[in-house]
């Protein structure tokens, strides 16, 4: 059987040889250039040349590395502020390089990293000159770094060809072995990682970049792109640089009245969790206010924050937010951007954690391409489709028949009334509540007015099952609180979305009336708004009533500018 493997592997084996090699080659000579253009024609006409290379939101760049040597390559364009500019990491990031606008050429106003012809000052010495770069040449006119990358990449093909030989006769010795213990082990390891969004290193490595250098950091990206496991990713690598540094999460509602010294405060929840409640304007501003002003008192306070904000909140209230885009939403990390090497981590990420663990030969999992998972539903993010895959792996042939992930949740919850009722109850339940306090005993309203037949009892019964959709506060497992005593919600807002969608379908006059009021203003529309939204339902006027009917009058004056009670 291992020659078998061998002889099926060698092609594989020397393609990857042959396709490592010229990458190595290609990551030295494909962008160094003698010059960078330094008007709008020749930067556009360099830009055409290289857009079969740039794709989505990343476009042509030349800029400047530390070392002084001038690269061509695809970035994401960023907003540079006066008297800096922009530079180029060893590793490929954007980065920011001061300059005294005092000096002639140091740009005085604001621009866009891809309009940096207009300053042909921090292009450096960019007179042509063919003799640059000969004195690192050697006899023979092959570069000395040329030559180290190559030594460097065939040591790195060498390393992968060997991992792939003894990986092979290992996976050939354990072909035939069926041992049920071990695959429940398997199955609970799974279960533990299944949840986690996937980070990339390069949006880690460039919000490290940016911390060092300023006091806060803006990450946008679409519901479900990692925004929050990209920004504890990065607290947490940060404070390794320092001991004395530590990290807290807020959210935005919830901020202190100050902040602690040599923290990074990372504020999510803006605008709301599940969409946007638009009476929430008014406290995010007084919020980012709050923030700002931690910054008046840098000599007595050292303090940095992480705002974690979805782009389509971003997009949709830039007007309001604009006051605040000097100090607070300057360096921005955008998770949406489309890269070659993302989308190459994405496949990596699937084939690994999803598929490769799968013992089922003609699971459909096998024909799954990431590429299906863009197709329609551009409203969510790959790392949370992923992370629902890998949480649930029974989705993927309702997924690959119905297209969307919303369609599948909401058909998985309405299918769960039938096949067991008593876990519908009980998801449905936490729906209403917004939580679930398994301290607490269950909302006898609720479950008369819903004609629900659960109890503490049965929610105790079913807690194994429902931890692939509920899981324990963050806050509360890292103090170590027990299970018993601990609060859940939805191991993500987009399952409680789908699962409000479920209930609202089935019982919406119980929704409006016993509904948390915060999921209400932010999932409900009036019917006369008449459109369609992907995450929000549509309530008629009597189901607006029941709402009403449920406020105090100083909620009436809160919400009034809301379109649910907007006359």
């Amino acid at each position: 059987m291992a020659a078998t493997v061998s002889a099926e592997h060698f092609g594989l084996i020397l393609t990857l040889l042959a396709c490592l090699f010229k990458w190595g080659i290609s990551m030295y000579a494909g962008n160094e250039v003698d010059t960078c253009p330094e008007t709008k024609a020749a930067w556009d006409q360099r830009s055409s040349s290289q857009s079969a290379t740039c794709g989505g939101q990343s476009e042509y760049h030349c800029l400047q590395d530390k070392e002084g040597r001038r690269r061509e390559l695809c970035l994401e364009k960023s907003r540079i502020l006066e008297g800096n500019c922009p530079i180029v990491t060893e590793k490929g990031y954007l980065d920011w390089k001061p300059c005294n606008v005092s000096i002639n050429g140091c740009p005085e106003t604001h621009f866009v990293s891809n309009e940096v012809y207009q300053f042909p000052f921090c292009f450096g010495d960019n007179t042509p000159n063919p003799n640059r770069h000969k004195k690192r040449e050697p006899e023979d006119g092959i570069p000395h770094v040329t030559i180290a990358v190559i030594v460097v990449v065939l040591i790195a093909v060498c390393g992968t060809v060997l991992g792939l030989f003894f990986y092979m006769r290992r996976k050939g010795s354990r072909e035939h072995v069926d041992d049920p213990e071990s695959k429940g082990l398997l199955l609970v390891e799974v279960r533990e990682q299944s949840r986690e969004e996937v980070v990339e290193d390069y949006h880690v490595e460039q919000g490290i970049s940016v911390l060092q250098r300023n006091d806060t950091l803006l990450i946008t990206g679409k519901l479900g792109s990692a925004v929050t496991s990209t920004a504890e990713s990065i607290m947490k690598e940060f404070i390794k640089s320092g001991s004395e540094w530590k990290f807290r999460t807020h959210k935005y509602t919830d901020l202190p009245v100050e902040f602690e010294s040599k923290t990074v405060n990372f504020v999510y929840g803006w605008f709301g969790l599940y969409n946007d409640d638009p009476c929430s304007v008014g406290k995010v501003v007084l919020q980012c206010k709050h923030i700002s002003n931690a910054f008046k008192y840098k000599s007595k306070k050292h303090v940095k924050f992480i705002i974690g904000l979805r782009s389509d909140f971003h997009s949709l209230y830039h007007k309001e937010l604009e006051q605040f885009n000097e100090d607070l939403l300057h360096y921005k990390v955008n998770l949406d951007s489309v890269d070659k090497r993302r989308d190459e981590g994405y496949v990596d990420h699937y084939e690994k954690k999803i598929k490769a663990l799968c013992k089922i030969s003609d699971c459909q999992c096998k024909t799954l391409k990431i590429d299906m998972l863009e197709r329609k539903e551009i409203k969510i993010g790959i790392p949370l489709k992923l992370a629902i895959l890998a949480n649930d792996h029974e989705l993927i042939p309702q997924f690959m028949a119905m297209k969307t992930f919303k369609k599948t949740l909401k058909t998985h919850f309405c299918s769960l009334k039938r096949s067991d009722e008593k876990l519908y109850q009980i998801i449905m339940y936490v729906c209403l509540k917004g939580e679930l306090k398994r301290s607490e005993e269950v909302d006898k309203d609720i479950v008369g007015n819903l004609h629900f037949e659960i109890t503490k009892e049965n929610i105790g019964e079913k807690m194994e099952t429902l931890e692939k959709y509920i899981r324990m506060r963050k806050s509360e497992k890292r103090q170590s609180v027990a299970p018993e005593k601990a609060t859940y919600i939805f191991w993500h807002p987009f399952i409680y979305i789908c699962a409000f969608h479920a209930l609202f379908e089935s019982n919406p006059d119980e929704v409006m009336t016993y509904c948390n009021i915060d999921a209400i203003l932010q999932l409900v529309r009036p019917e006369r708004e008449n459109r369609e939204d992907y995450f929000t339902v549509s309530a008629s006027e009597a189901r607006v009533k029941l709402f009403k009917s449920r406020l105090k009058p100083e909620e009436l004056q809160d919400y009034a500018a809301h379109p649910l009670l907007a006359q």
